[in-house]
């Protein structure tokens, strides 16, 4: 028996459009509960996969702008480094200043521009300290491609060998150079002449001299100073000093004395005896004097007469000479001289005979020198000798007094020669502000790297009797590379890219050439050297700045172009898959309208047969 059941044909066209309706109904509420018209591949595939090749298009170009803000941040970390940099050499640039205002030769002027060399030296190392932290993100865009040339450690070791040299090295290196370093000269000593001159003029000296020959084991560059103290009339002292020596002398002290005493008077029967007494302390060219019936005897100490230290020695050896001296002019006058071996007095005894008188007349006087030479003896083997003139002195009064300084001139050179021929030579014989050499580190600047080596003056001399020699060679030490390079992409298949290159803003010779302060600024032409170099590391700054302006300008014009570009390619799908709204809500209503027919149409139908059974 069949249970199905039959619908009228009205029933069934209405139930149709009915089923109809609620499907649309359906579509319309997804699509607008999603807010899009295609959901799925189903939906329409064409519009479907666009879209989505749009919207991954869209999300790799976003991860590609991400890449980029990391990239313009890296950039921003670079400038930011040079910015400081600059800043740091506009600092060194004012202790130039400094330096070249402070050009004299004097001490104070000299540790002056020593330590004006000292503050120059540690902001170099706080440049590269700088430029080392400028990194971002695992990229130092001011670190350069890491190549560096250095001189080789053998090379450094032979030269270092040479008796009186060490810590030699290359700075600043732009390309490979051998250098040849020779030690020469022959240790011979001088005074500069104009410091002689003025020092003879302040300090009444005549034929001041500085000379010798410059140890082998105790050498030294130092200057010689003289300092005069005392006053007219008074005790002089000279001091003499070079490095950590000093000699003190003192002279026209005006204690010397040759006085006489009466021991027995003269009278009939009975000669006269008389003594002459030395006494103070005696300095050569001292004069004592004895004058005997009108009769003068005088004698001028010698330098062997002052030899030994002990006054009372100088006294008897004065006594010994004068007494001789005395004895023989009244030989034939019947006078008797007498001297007891060791003693620092004679006596005169007249005869009473041959027609001489028992009694007879003595004077005795002392004058202190009218010059005094004075030689003294250092262990660096310098020799300072002059004369000092009583009557000058005297005339200058306190003016004299006070400290004069002269250059030492050492006859001991060191020259570096590169591989052109080129060759620097820092001498000890040279004027200050010349070149000259002097204890330390001594530098020599070359276009391909500057030559340091560290000199000890008290053993240089045995490098220059030997014309020590050696080569110092530099070499490549690290190759070039590219793991600083930032590269940034620009579109999704990596056909557009940027790489933004490295730049060396350290100060070696591959980057600013900015080197140490050579010879601690002792000549002018080592501060030019200095101003050169930051003039130099200046530009590059800019050079720098401006190459890192540029990539940020490229790489921010891409980045916003890609965020523009992005929401081009984000309409474009929405365009696909994305309902109107408006039109899906009026469509919605109007389906709900339809909905609503449909049921009263289907209700219609089924109240006709209801009709029908009323018949029964």
């Amino acid at each position: 028996m069949s249970t199905q059941v039959a619908l009228s044909s009205a029933m069934r066209s209405n139930l149709l459009l009915l089923q109809n309706t609620n499907s649309s109904i359906d579509k319309l509420q997804t699509q607008l509960s999603t807010g899009n018209k295609i959901n799925s591949a189903l939906d329409g595939p064409t519009a479907f996969f666009a879209a989505q090749g749009l919207n991954q298009r869209a999300s790799d170009l976003s991860t590609l702008k991400d890449a980029m803000g990391q990239a313009i941040s890296t950039i921003k970390a670079g400038n930011q480094g040079i910015t400081s940099i600059q800043k740091l050499i506009d600092q060194a640039k004012g202790l130039t200043t400094s330096a070249y205002s402070n050009l004299g030769d004097d001490p104070s002027s000299i540790a002056a521009r020593k330590s004006l060399a000292d503050q120059f030296n540690a902001i170099k190392d706080q440049i590269d300290k700088l430029a080392g932290d400028s990194g971002y993100g695992g990229k130092n865009l001011l670190a350069g491609s890491g190549q560096t040339y250095d001189a080789t450690s053998v090379t450094r070791a032979t030269v270092n060998s040479i008796t009186g040299l060490s810590n030699s090295r290359v700075t600043n290196v732009t390309t490979s150079d051998t250098y040849s370093i020779r030690v020469s000269g022959t240790g011979d000593i001088s005074g500069s002449a104009g410091d002689i001159a003025s020092t003879e003029d302040a300090r009444g000296l005549f034929g001041l001299k500085i000379s010798g020959k410059l140890s082998a084991t105790a050498g030294n560059f130092s200057d010689v100073s003289i300092e005069m103290r005392g006053a007219v009339g008074q005790t002089r002292t000279v001091v003499i000093t070079e490095g950590d020596e000093s000699r003190s002398i003192t002279f026209f002290d005006n204690t010397q004395s040759a006085s006489n005493t009466l021991n027995t008077a003269g009278k009939s029967g009975v000669p006269q005896v008389s003594q002459v007494n030395i006494t103070g302390n005696v300095d050569q060219g001292d004069t004592f004097n004895v004058t005997v019936n009108g009769r003068s005897f005088s004698y001028t100490a010698s330098a062997g007469d002052v030899s030994n230290a002990s006054p009372t020695i100088r006294q008897q050896t004065i006594a010994n000479h004068l007494q001789a001296l005395v004895a023989t002019g009244l030989q034939s006058s019947g006078f008797t001289v007498g001297y007891t071996a060791s003693s620092n007095s004679f006596t005169i005894t007249a005869s009473g005979s041959f027609g001489t008188s028992n009694s007879f007349t003595l004077g005795s006087s002392a004058t202190n020198a009218l010059t005094k030479d004075i030689s003294v003896s250092f262990t660096s083997g310098s020799v300072v000798s002059f004369t000092i003139d009583r009557k000058t002195l005297e005339g200058l009064g306190t003016a004299g007094n006070g400290t004069s300084t002269i250059e030492k001139d050492v006859d001991v050179s060191v020259t570096a020669t590169d591989l052109n021929g080129v060759s620097i030579t820092r001498s000890g014989a040279n004027d200050r502000g010349s070149a000259k050499l002097t204890d330390g580190e001594n530098a020599m600047s070359f276009t391909t790297g500057t030559v340091r080596v560290n000199i000890d003056s008290a053993k240089i001399m045995q490098a220059a009797s030997a014309s020590g020699f050696a080569n110092m060679t530099t070499t490549q030490q690290t190759p070039a590379n590219t793991q600083n390079d930032l590269s940034v992409q620009f579109n999704e298949t990596n056909t557009n890219s940027l790489t933004v290159k490295s730049t060396n803003v350290t100060t070696d010779g591959q980057g600013l050439r900015l080197d140490y302060a050579q010879n601690n600024f002792l000549d002018r032409s080592d501060i030019d050297a200095a101003v050169s170099q930051l003039t130099y590391a200046t530009n590059q700054l800019r050079s720098a700045g401006q190459t890192l302006s540029t990539n940020l300008n490229v790489i921010q014009t891409r980045s916003d172009f890609t965020d523009a570009f992005n929401n081009v390619l984000s309409d474009g799908a929405d365009s696909l898959v994305q309902v109107d709204q408006n039109q899906a809500g009026a469509q919605l209503l109007t389906l709900q309208t339809r909905q609503q027919l449909g049921v009263t149409t289907l209700s219609l139908a089924n109240q006709s047969q209801q009709a029908i059974l009323k018949l029964f």
